[in-house]
């Protein structure tokens, strides 16, 4: 078992929590605003929790590199 969770560590799912948390906003609000214009198919609660869980953990997801840079679009010019 491997018990060292920065090793499986993505520094998008890092990001996003910082942008999620500059913005001032609780996880289901953000959801929402990404959600508002993803053309395709919009996130999931479930996924959505998932980039927020620790490393190593059965839920965790490693956010992926384009869905960072929307995260960037819509959390960006909310930073406090």
């Amino acid at each position: 078992m491997n018990t060292d969770s920065a090793s499986n560590a993505n520094p998008n799912n890092e990001r996003l929590r910082s942008l999620v948390t500059g913005a001032g906003l609780t996880q289901p609000a953000a959801l929402v605003l990404f959600n508002r214009e993803i053309k395709v198919r919009p996130l999931s609660e479930s996924t959505w929790k998932g980039y927020f869980c620790t490393p190593g953990t059965a839920r965790y997801r490693g956010f992926a590199p384009e869905l960072l840079a929307h995260a960037e679009k819509v959390f960006g010019p909310l930073q406090k």
